[in-house]
């Protein structure tokens, strides 16, 4: 794997390029948060524009995840609102799709997003679609957060993959979630997870405030933190390469709401690296 360390980039900042990564699909427009220059997976938001259609069948040779940002996108009569999610394995038969209005969707290639007209040659996995959540129909669940982690936060699933353990899920935080004492480890993980701010803000107490927007492929074994909020936060997680583990420091951080902006991102995020001022709520 060789996606670069990001954490954390405002998507706010990134240019509009018209197409997918990698030239498919060059009627939509695309924001490239993340991709793999040796197997060609690739994070992407993805612009549909009003009116955008495909009306003759289609597929992919990769698994495609996404959750919907902005407005709604329909794929084989099943309509996808503000938050719905999906995930559709390699070979999953697209036999048509619109966005009658226009829609915005946080998309995780896992390969080459290379779109062939027709059915595949070899069927879908059954055990790896998952062809719709719609989470706001759905309860946080406490009970799924590592103990480790302060109290507050909840889960609402999304998808655990039958055979690696990756999984997606939502996560959030009330407001004014502070670390006991205003002090900390800081913390890692054995595989990478990957984050996208849906609303509220994050603060890392090492880069900065991470606000709506922000985004993070948050490398193995690279320590972060500690982590606060004081508006609390929505936030659509996926670990890549295994469940998610935690694993902290011994040594506690002072944690402060005010940090240094100071985020790690690739050379080719560099020039977009600006915090994201706060709008106010008045």
């Amino acid at each position: 794997m060789s996606r670069p360390h990001t954490c954390f980039v405002q998507a706010q900042r990134i240019p509009w390029s018209h197409g997918l990564h990698g030239g498919n699909r060059r009627d939509v427009d695309s924001k490239l948060l993340s991709v793999d220059d040796e197997d060609a997976s690739s994070t992407q938001v993805v612009r549909y524009p009003a009116g955008w259609r495909r009306a003759v069948p289609e597929h992919l040779s990769t698994h495609e995840e996404f959750l919907v940002l902005d407005g709604w996108l329909e794929v084989n009569g099943r309509r996808y609102d503000k938050h719905t999610y999906a995930f559709l394995p390699k070979g999953w038969a697209r036999e048509s799709a619109r966005a009658p209005e226009g829609a915005v969707l946080l998309t995780m290639y896992y390969g080459p997003a290379t779109y062939a007209p027709g059915a595949a040659a070899e069927p879908h996995d059954p055990k790896l679609l998952v062809e719709y959540v719609n989470p706001l129909t759905m309860d946080w669940d406490p009970g799924l957060v590592d103990p480790q982690l302060a109290k507050g936060v909840a889960i609402k699933p999304l998808r655990t993959d039958p055979y690696t353990g990756e999984t997606s899920f939502l996560y959030c935080s009330p407001p004014h979630r502070v670390p006991p004492g205003m002090a900390k480890p800081q913390w890692t993980h054995p595989m990478v997870e990957e984050l996208y701010c849906l609303d509220g803000e994050y603060t890392w107490g090492d880069l900065g405030v991470m606000r709506r927007g922000g985004y993070c492929w948050w490398r193995e074994n690279v320590y972060h933190g500690p982590a606060g909020t004081e508006t609390g936060y929505n936030l659509f997680v996926r670990t890549v390469n295994g469940p998610l583990v935690n694993h902290f420091a011994t040594e506690k951080k002072p944690f402060t709401w005010t940090p240094e902006h100071r985020p790690v991102l690739p050379e080719r995020l560099k020039p977009y690296g600006q915090e994201w001022p706060r709008e106010p709520n008045y």
